[in-house]
């Protein structure tokens, strides 16, 4: 979604020490650890770690996942990045070995970290979550940590920045962040599916031998009316489908005040709220039965939420509003196999008369003028590899959110 573009001033580096009490479900505890660790900006970069077992597994046993959260706290450093919080699960089984692996594997080895156990109750033995195949080192449950403590950080007016641990960094990606193109957005996500690029005609053949980069957008030119709303976002140029969004670097910009409540922050409190629901009732089942738990796999989720409050920027013109070859998501036009079977697999796309996402290429020194330029050589090398992005709106109650059966409505920072 649109926003007001990064602040200034300060480090990359923690404004605190590391206070003992880490619990982040007690309330004080989580305040007093959040001003420790961020910076003056007040960013934080978290990422997690916990056991992890499953048909569904990553398998991160005790000394790989403390290597893995080890070498990108190394990385981060090199590049100027301190202000780091690693979050462990609290299974909350006493008795297990990695009950805790912040008090028992990170602080002895001098990290500071936190821990969580948000959901764990609906998983125990017995309980309806289990029926789901979930239980408390399910990595689902590790990663609903993620998107809670995010939640929970931005309501309180702190930026996250939310890296998985076998991320590979070349440069501080909160300097980056802070830059253009990417200062003007308060959500950031990788795409997990074919990327937006330039052609001269949208359907062209990809000239990439692995055969990504097939969403081709015609960007030599500005395909949208001129509008100030738009291009503050960069130079748009034409619709791209609804992409498949990763949750590996994930970046979610503070709202003005804290204590406000933000469609980005709304994202991961929603998928949260909607995970824990799901669990509480019985499991889905695929076609042969078997039980199905991509409605509680958090990133899953996050993409359903993100589809759910996906809207075509107001300031695109009626021509914009067309819907890209390739979209899955555009009613108005019968599926190929291809995206038939892409369409199945991405479970949450809901049926749009338009495409929402958009391509933006970066806007160069020439100003506004650029938009309309059809010279490739005004633009930035990386311009050929575009920005796709959405405009976020709340639901309201004419159109909930899907949460297989009960609405759940904008509002609250919890």
């Amino acid at each position: 979604g649109g926003g007001s573009g990064g602040g200034g001033g300060g480090g990359d580096s923690p404004s605190g020490g590391c206070p003992q009490e880490a619990n982040l479900e007690e309330p004080q505890q989580f305040d007093a650890m959040l001003a420790a660790r961020a910076s003056a900006r007040k960013d934080v970069v978290i990422t997690i770690l916990g056991p992890t077992s499953g048909t569904r597994a990553i398998k991160m046993e005790e000394e790989v996942g403390e290597a893995f959260v080890l070498n990108l706290l190394s990385t981060l450093a090199s590049v100027g990045v301190t202000n780091t919080l690693p979050i462990t699960t609290h299974l909350k089984l006493p008795s297990h070995p990695g009950n805790n692996l912040c008090l028992t594997r990170l602080r002895p080895r001098g990290v500071c970290c936190a821990y969580s156990g948000v959901g764990m109750g609906v998983v125990h033995q017995g309980a309806p979550g289990r029926s789901w195949t979930v239980e408390e080192t399910h990595p689902y449950m590790l990663f609903l940590q993620r998107w809670w403590l995010t939640g929970q950080a931005v309501w309180r007016g702190y930026s996250v920045l939310s890296l998985d641990t076998d991320l590979h960094l070349s440069t501080n990606p909160l300097a980056m962040l802070r830059a253009p193109p990417y200062s003007t957005f308060d959500a950031l996500m990788q795409l997990d599916s074919a990327w937006a690029v330039q052609g001269d005609s949208e359907g062209q053949v990809p000239t990439d031998e692995r055969g990504q980069h097939v969403n081709v957008v015609p960007c030599r030119r500005r395909l949208l009316a001129p509008s100030a709303a738009v291009d503050a976002h960069g130079c748009a140029c034409g619709a791209v489908p609804a992409p498949l969004l990763n949750t590996g670097f994930v970046y979610v910009r503070a709202a003005a005040a804290a204590g406000a409540t933000s469609l980005p922050q709304l994202i991961f409190n929603r998928s949260v709220a909607k995970i824990m629901h799901r669990l509480a009732r019985p499991p889905n089942h695929d076609a042969k039965g078997a039980v199905d738990p991509h409605a509680v796999w958090a990133q899953d989720v996050v993409n359903e939420v993100a589809s759910e409050m996906a809207s075509l920027h107001p300031g695109v013109s009626a021509a914009g509003r067309r819907c890209h070859k390739r979209d899955s998501a555009c009613s108005p036009r019968p599926l190929s196999a291809q995206d038939a079977r892409d369409a199945k697999r991405r479970w949450w796309l809901p049926r749009l008369p338009h495409s929402v996402w958009l391509a933006t290429h970066r806007r160069t020194a020439a100003g506004a003028e650029a938009c309309d330029a059809a010279d490739a050589s005004r633009r930035a090398p990386n311009d050929l590899q575009l920005v796709a992005w959405t405009s976020l709106v709340a639901p309201t109650a004419a159109a909930p959110t899907r949460a297989d059966g009960a609405a759940l409505l904008a509002g609250g920072g919890g």
